[in-house]
């Protein structure tokens, strides 16, 4: 039977007594094959070069219908006999692919596909995306055939994650744009992503803990906690980084990767790259945040302000410095927000900004927020600085009144 390989040609086939093929007039070697027991199943059937066109051609399942569409298996169907045209043997590769496990596919995730991305992730993104593989996956699934995962074994997987659910999240997403790969590298079928479905946690949303404004008592004891720290030993350049971080509210990625030559310290301006929201950018430094950087000791030959172990590249990490100081200051259990986060002092930093009257493009802008609605967090700080804004103008105008009079 030759047809157009459509959704209602293939519903409109019946089950025969023998297997039968309906082959399409578009698409040489695309077909479906209908069981006696009534189940469609998409094919191709193709010779390759070095049959020379000679003897019984070679023939792939696809899928089946419910798994893939006609034009979801047509074009799988073309994109293989493009493999055939180059020389290669599809079913040859489907076999080797068989035996690939997932450290396999985790390896050429790593390595092929995130580096080659339109825009790869950032490096502290690699970095996270590394850890969750290397402690949590490859441990769990590694040794297992990409082809065989199924969805119950990620589910056991997620179980034993359950006492932390954002990483476990985030290692299902990870596993998810993996295996998305391995069906786009042929690895696997179409469509049986296991990670799809698996239900993810529910995660304490930190939408109200952005709302993050502290007193000026808690201020003054969070830098004699660092003041303190570093008299007892803790690394200069991780305190420092701390006070640029409290002081400029930029994440503490932009802060550990900061150069000397792209710093202005005259003019109070830093250039930073590859951020969260740009590739370049110019940022305002004020002034006590200057006053921390001039007091940083430069390193002979490390072209970066935090220099980190070996004194080559920048500072990774200031996690433990600032689990000891945030508990030196009793900053480690506020009301309403618990453990005050490195994240958290950038916060502070906009709402500051915004509770005295400064608009929220600026307030925004001062920290690198992308658009205006991620500084629209911060808007019930404005009313109070709106009120003294107002007070102000009316005594202005009292003033005045009282003077024509």
């Amino acid at each position: 039977m030759r047809q157009r390989i459509t959704k209602r040609a293939v519903d409109s086939l019946a089950a025969r007594s023998r297997v039968y093929f309906l082959w399409d007039t578009d698409l040489t070697g695309f077909g479906c094959k209908v069981t006696p027991a009534g189940r469609k199943i998409y094919v191709l059937q193709y010779r390759t070069r070095h049959q020379n066109w000679k003897g019984a051609p070679k023939r792939l399942t696809l899928g089946k219908q419910g798994e893939l569409t006609p034009d979801h298996a047509r074009k799988l169907a073309a994109d293989l006999l493009l493999e055939v045209k180059a020389g290669e043997d599809p079913s040859l590769m489907r076999r080797r692919s068989e035996a690939l496990t997932v450290a396999d596919l985790m390896d050429r995730f790593q390595q092929e596909y995130l580096p080659n991305k339109k825009r790869p992730p950032r490096a502290s993104t690699l970095r996270s995306y590394d850890s969750l593989i290397r402690c949590h996956v490859v441990p769990a699934l590694g040794k297992k055939r990409v082809q065989e995962v199924a969805t119950a074994d990620l589910e056991r997987m997620h179980q034993r994650m359950r006492a932390t659910p954002y990483v476990a999240n985030r290692t299902l997403t990870v596993l998810q744009h993996a295996f998305d790969q391995a069906e786009a590298w042929g690895w696997r079928a179409q469509a049986t992503n296991p990670a799809k479905g698996v239900e993810r946690y529910p995660e304490q949303r930190r939408g109200a803990r952005k709302e993050v404004m502290l007193t000026a008592e808690q201020m003054r004891k969070l830098f004699q906690a660092i003041d303190g720290e570093e008299d007892d030993g803790a690394d200069p350049a991780a305190c420092a980084a701390i006070r640029i971080a409290f002081w400029t509210g930029w994440r503490i990625g932009e802060v550990l990767a900061l150069k000397w030559d792209n710093l202005d310290l005259k003019r109070g301006v830093a250039r930073l790259v590859g951020t969260k929201t740009s590739d370049e950018e110019y940022r305002q430094l004020p002034d006590e945040a200057i006053q921390v950087l001039e007091s940083v000791e430069r390193v002979a030959g490390c072209p970066f302000v935090l220099s980190g172990r070996g004194g080559q590249e920048h500072l990774t990490t200031v996690k433990r410095p600032w689990g000891i100081i945030r508990k030196r200051a009793g900053l480690d259990k506020l009301d309403g927000l618990g453990a005050l986060r490195l994240h958290d002092l950038r916060h502070n930093v906009v709402s500051w900004d915004v509770s005295r009257g400064v608009p929220l493009e600026i307030a925004g802008k001062n920290v690198g927020h992308r658009s205006r609605q991620a500084t629209e967090v911060y808007a019930h700080f404005a009313p109070d600085a709106l009120k003294r804004a107002a007070d102000a103008r009316a005594r202005a105008m009292r003033v005045a009144l009282e003077q024509a009079g």
